[in-house]
């Protein structure tokens, strides 16, 4: 490998051409881009100085020294290279409109001409055919960029039929801006010439260019998750295999997912890796390469890349018909299906749908139970709606649910797995679903109240109506200064009735006729005829939902409640209570009868919010884990391996902790961050010598580390061979520091002394650590000490503090000890986070301090009355002496609690839940609350966060 910083124009010189491969996306620099390019160009020319825009990665593929030009194929920076290229041909074309210039050079004057311009930069003047350009796109950029360069030659040389528009709208820019009156030819093509990269040569054979493809940072257009996807397989092969590859499979595959979402790709990728992998947790989109990558390095069953890729474009045909049924499935019933599905704008289903639609593509499933399995999984879904029960957990659920379907008669299979859920997974009951249906919002979520209404209209009937054709109606109005009739049809406690009902079920219906109804007094809404005595009102409606109110005189709290029940009887019908097999009902009645086993629900009885999330976590932390079971005793939740119980975990509501029990011996544990106590002597409800207790603000990471050394302990124990145990540790490695090493060593730890005689070392098996809970770390490097500090909130110190030290991940700075004056340099940070460790602070994740502040800020911006009072765990936000809400700031998230009946709160976003339990005493049950991670979220919550301030 060769690299080089050298003048753009350098890489276009001589006998060369770039060919970008066909696993390369097409040319996707938009005005954005292309604008930066044409200012830094302008402002290099006038300034007189270098730019540098990014890099040039190549890999030859002929010798030098053996051919009139040099091949290469573009690894990295074609977007760059393609708009500098499309730069000059509209530079030539304006100089053959104003003809040339001339500049100095070396003390002599140069012409500059668009032919010298094009022989030198845009063709191989020498050679004719397939060589003669110095830069080939890929697909039908090619066509449309060959055509733009043989016009130079040729004026009159035509278009392709469908040229690239992308390639012709960058051209279409420098035209016209070098068209502008003031431009300076000189100074752009000087501009031009001080564009600098770093040019990467490899070869063929000696260097992999995909190490160098991962490693590389755009200055342009980052990769998405599906470039880095089909770069990567592409690049496994070579030559015609890689043409046809991409033919025959994976261009098809992209195909699929036109007019789809950005993300569909890395979607469908995410979806099917959580179904064949060995671990179906969902990876995030933003990492979807590197699991992708991970599989077909570590967990792939198929043998080789290409019968993998045969298997995705299969699957990618299914999923493109789950995205859009209307364009990708013939069959009539399940396009409804899905399309029905699909409204109730969710995606956490897809890949439990995707293996139901592929058993039935490959024959394994009959037509009837995909449908049964469609039908079950929506009615699923809307109930945990209605009943305000989030998505929590469903995205770990469903992939897993295959590996447990499959095998068994699916579709009972499916019902028997629904039915067996509690806590966050459960299928809400008649009752619950009756109860939250009749009372609920359902105006707030739009497409939802569609839905809903669009089900109860079409039930039974043989020509379903569009509800996307009607809109939704309050029969009650919305207007809060309701007419005198209205007033004294709803009797003297209007307001509250208004108030009450106005966005439930037993109000809303649909109409065409929203406009003309308006506000009307209820019997005009009845009676309404339009011009021509054409009739508009209830009375003359075709729609089910209106024919019950034409034969009504009044409208009132007791009309609204009577077609609430009547709506919600054929709810019922429409979404059903799943229905478990005879088998697992007198299975789950021999064992109650047997004893009174514990379950999970028992455990989580009443836990306050924060705690439950907390709780939920971890759960999902274990449970991710290969082949770990969860069992459920009267005294803790046990997670076991192989039969034997490395974690045992049980809530604490009255401390608002969750302790853990790790089952190995104490000494073996490795325990950088002080997390765990030795409990070999005392008396504890667990199995295990280490206890944690886990905190709002414990680092999930760190506690991490410890679960996985338990399970790997136990691994170990009931394995043949005995584990194995390091050959070389820390200790012998600081035994060997000599000279200035040790001298900057003893510096640094009596510079620790001086600071905290209570700081204590201790040398584990993988570095050295100050202080319990862990201040500060070192590992030896190189013959030194690097040391590592993490501050616990880095965003109250200034950033002279952090001279010298190097950012890490996760807040955490090193720097090495070479001599005792680095010690010294050490001082300033190292005091700063011992001062934030003594004052209490917990550490939170970067996005989390910036929400918190923004949170803050936000509340503070809702009136001068408005104060924070902030303790160790939560801020609580006073109106005047009136508390309105309180955040408990967590390591990974926030979570709010408003003080606002949750069912009073227009919530068009859906978000949160009502909070039944007496967690915040003094606030009574029913207030609304949500856990936030991200800026976005607290955007969401924006309007309730104001209507709580409003209401005080």
């Amino acid at each position: 490998m060769k690299a080089e910083a050298v003048q753009l124009f350098k890489v276009l010189q001589g006998g060369r051409q770039y060919r970008v491969p066909i696993y390369q996306r097409t040319y996707s620099w938009g005005q954005e881009q292309v604008e930066r390019l044409w200012t830094d160009v302008l402002e290099a020319g006038r300034e007189g100085r270098p730019h540098f825009t990014g890099s040039v990665v190549y890999v030859t593929t002929s010798d030098d020294d053996m051919a009139d030009v040099t091949q290469a194929l573009l690894i990295d920076g074609q977007q760059r290279l393609t708009t500098t290229v499309l730069f000059l041909v509209a530079l030539v074309r304006r100089l053959h409109e104003t003809g040339g210039f001339k500049v100095e050079k070396d003390g002599s004057t140069v012409s500059v001409t668009a032919e010298n311009l094009r022989k030198n930069l845009l063709v191989n003047p020498d050679v004719s055919g397939l060589l003669h350009h110095k830069l080939v796109l890929t697909q039908r950029d090619r066509d449309t960029l060959s055509r733009l360069l043989e016009s130079l030659e040729h004026a009159h040389t035509p278009l392709p039929a469908d040229p690239s528009p992308r390639v012709l709208d960058t051209l279409n820019f420098f035209t016209a801006q070098l068209q502008k009156p003031g431009v300076d030819l000189a100074e752009v093509y000087a501009g031009l010439q001080r564009l600098q990269v770093v040019r990467i040569a490899l070869k063929a054979g000696e260097d992999d260019p995909q190490l160098i493809f991962d490693s590389m940072n755009s200055t342009g257009m980052d990769l998405t998750e599906a470039d880095r996807i089909r770069n990567y397989v592409l690049m496994k092969f070579a030559g015609p295999a890689q043409e046809k590859l991409y033919a025959d499979f994976w261009f098809p595959m992209e195909r699929q997912f036109e007019g789809a979402e950005p993300d569909a790709f890395d979607r469908f990728i995410r979806d099917y890796l959580s179904l064949h992998s060995k671990n179906p947790v969902p990876a995030r989109l933003n990492e979807v390469y590197r699991a992708f990558k991970h599989y077909v390095e570590k967990e792939q069953g198929t043998p080789g890349l290409e019968p993998l890729v045969r298997e995705l474009a299969q699957a990618a045909r299914y999923y493109a018909a789950l995205l859009n049924p209307e364009a990708h499935e013939k069959d009539p019933e399940v396009r409804q299906a899905l399309l029905s599905l699909r409204s109730l704008d969710l995606d956490v289903w897809y890949p439990l749908v995707l293996d139901a639609y592929t058993a039935w593509q490959t024959g394994e499933l009959p037509q009837a139970d995909l449908l049964g399995v469609l039908s079950v999984l929506e009615t699923y879904l809307y109930r945990r709606w209605v009943c305000g029960v989030g998505t929590q957990g469903l995205n770990k659920f469903f992939p897993a649910l295959p590996g447990q379907l499959r095998g068994h008669p699916y579709l009972q299979a499916f019902q028997d797995q629904l039915y067996q859920q509690r806590s966050y997974l459960r299928f809400p009951t008649d009752d619950e679903f009756s109860r939250e249906l009749t009372a609920r919002d359902l105006y707030t979520r739009r497409n939802l109240s569609r839905y809903t209404l669009g089900r109860l209209e079409n039930f039974g009937s043989k020509e379903p109506v569009n509800p996307g054709n009607y809109t939704i109606e309050h029969i009650l109005p919305q207007n809060k200064n309701l007419s005198a009739e209205w007033r004294a049809m709803l009797g003297e406690h209007w307001q509250e009735v208004q108030g009450r009902y106005l966005h439930t079920l037993g109000n809303l219906t649909l109409t065409g006729y929203n406009a003309e109804y308006s506000d009307r007094p209820f019997l005009e809404k009845r009676d309404l005829m339009g011009s021509g005595q054409q009739g508009q009102g209830f009375k003359s409606s075709h729609l089910l939902l209106n024919q019950e109110l034409a034969e009504l005189s009044e409208w009132n709290e007791q009309r609204i409640q009577e077609r609430a029940q009547r709506l919600v009887g054929r709810a019922l019908l429409i979404w059903p209570m799943v229905t478990p097999s005879p088998e697992l009902l007198a299975a789950q009645t021999v064992r109650a009868a047997s004893q009174d086993l514990p379950t999970l629900d028992r455990h989580l009885h009443n836990l306050a919010p924060s705690l439950r999330v907390r709780f939920d976590e971890l759960r999902e932390l274990l449970l991710g884990l290969p082949d770990v079971e969860e069992v459920p005793t009267s005294q803790y939740v046990a997670y076991k391996i192989r039969g034997t119980n490395f974690c045992d975990i049980v809530p604490q509501p009255a401390l608002g902790t969750v302790k853990c029990w790790l089952n190995l011996p104490f000494p073996a544990l490795d325990d950088p961050h002080g997390l765990a106590r030795d409990v070999t002597h005392i008396g504890r409800a667990g199995n295990g010598n280490a206890e944690v207790v886990v905190r709002p603000d414990t680092s999930l990471d760190a506690f991490f580390e410890l679960v996985q050394q338990a399970l790997n302990y136990q691994l170990a124990r009931t394995a043949v061979a005995p584990a194995p145990t390091p050959a070389h540790t820390v200790a012998d490695t600081l035994a060997q520091l000599s000279g200035e090493s040790i001298t900057a060593l003893g510096a640094f730890e009596q510079a620790l002394l001086d600071l905290d005689p209570q700081l204590t070392r201790y040398t584990t098996q993988y570095y050295v650590g100050y202080g319990r809970p862990l201040l500060v770390s070192g590992v030896p490097r190189s013959g030194m000490i690097r040391v590592e500090v993490q501050p616990r909130d880095p965003d109250l110190l200034p950033a002279e503090m952090f001279a010298g030290w190097e950012a890490r991940a996760r807040d955490r700075w090193t720097l090495s000890l070479a001599s005792p004056a680095d010690a010294t340099r050490a001082l300033p940070l190292i005091r700063a986070a011992h001062a934030q460790m003594a004052q209490g602070l917990a550490y939170r994740q970067p996005q989390v301090r910036q929400l918190a502040r923004e949170m803050r800020d936000l509340f503070a911006a809702l009136g001068e009355e408005m104060s924070v009072q902030s303790t160790r765990t939560s801020d609580r936000y006073l109106a005047g002496q009136r508390e309105i809400a309180r955040a408990y700031v967590n390591s990974d998230s926030v979570f709010l609690a408003l003080r606002r009946d949750f069912g009073t709160l227009d919530n068009p976003t859906g978000r949160g839940q009502p909070v039944d339990s007496g967690f915040i005493v003094e606030w009574g049950p029913g207030y609304f609350a949500d856990t936030l991670t991200q800026s976005a979220d607290l955007e969401d919550l924006r309007p309730l966060i104001r209507q709580a301030y409003e209401a005080s």
